[in-house]
């Protein structure tokens, strides 16, 4: 089963227009998302992060740290994201193996490239 299948199969989908914010830095963070169409930008004040697009996972840390979101999420073009709440994720990372490592490669790739 592909990431997608595993989101998809929670049954949830959240369309966003270009411009749209997703969350804002100190939002709580219940869900984190997977990106199913569009481009979403990952911000920090007017800073620019990283652009992501399909496939791409994002609200992950906020979710796993019980923190306050770090950064703002904005659709940049028209968007559906596949959120998961914890609830959730912590069935995933207890059924799917793959699901789990996923998650430690997008983490480990997010330390890697902070400044």
């Amino acid at each position: 089963m592909t990431l997608q299948e595993l989101f998809e199969e929670y049954g949830r989908l959240c369309r966003y227009r270009a411009g749209e914010v997703i969350f804002q830095a100190g939002d709580a963070g219940e869900e984190m998302y997977l990106i199913r169409r569009g481009q979403v930008d990952i911000l920090d004040g007017s800073r620019l992060i990283r652009s992501l697009g399909p496939g791409a996972l994002f609200g992950e840390m906020a979710l796993i740290c019980h923190e306050p979101r770090s950064a703002t999420a904005l659709a940049r073009t028209d968007c559906e994201l596949l959120p998961v709440d914890e609830s959730r994720f912590l069935f995933l990372v207890q059924q799917s193996p793959y699901f789990s490592l996923y998650v430690m490669e997008v983490l480990a790739s997010r330390l890697r490239d902070r400044p």
